[in-house]
């Protein structure tokens, strides 16, 4: 009997272990696409249809705050419907044309912060957990900080993988872009 209870503790302990092990590996592995600019690595952990679908959300949303708040938009009317509606869908088009692997790859390309980015070793992998938030069963964000904002990346397990799902933008976004 005591023979079965370690057993099960132990194979209950390896698949903990393993379940943090494949989030850590997986968000490893992007680190490396990111920091190599490998687009490949990049594709493989990023669900892009999702992402693109919440970013597309949370351009909407933004636009239609705006034109709520602009009295531009309530003095032109149905003309101002029909022109946020035009933006929304210009922002639909580059999104769907711009928001890849291959996009990611040219903005690191041109980026001037990826000096900041840490080399992928074991100290980076093992590290990794630290910065991990679990957010459920299968799931785990980790915040992304650049000028003292945190932008927060959520993960999904596919399978053994986990991929990028969402990314949280402040509600100010489009105040500091101007």
């Amino acid at each position: 009997m005591l023979k079965k209870i370690k057993f099960y503790l132990l194979s209950i302990l390896i698949l903990i272990i393993s379940y943090i092990f494949t989030a850590m590996y997986s968000f490893h592995q992007l680190h490396k696409g990111i920091y190599f600019n490998n687009k490949q690595l990049i594709e493989n952990y990023v669900d892009w249809k999702t992402v693109r679908g919440n970013v597309k959300n949370y351009i909407n949303v933004e636009i239609l705050e705006k034109k709520k708040s602009q009295e531009i938009f309530e003095e032109l009317g149905e003309v101002g419907i029909l022109l946020s509606g035009f933006a929304g869908k210009f922002i639909e088009i580059a999104i769907d044309t711009y928001l890849n692997s291959d996009g990611i790859s040219l903005l690191l390309e041109k980026s001037k912060k990826k000096d900041e980015i840490p080399k992928p070793s074991i100290i980076t992998f093992l590290g990794s957990f630290t910065i991990m938030d679990i957010y459920g069963l299968n799931s785990f964000y980790i915040n992304y900080e650049n000028k003292g904002e945190e932008y927060p990346i959520y993960f999904k397990r596919d399978g053994i993988k986990w991929k990028i799902i969402n990314i949280e933008f402040p509600k100010d976004l489009f105040e500091k872009i101007r």
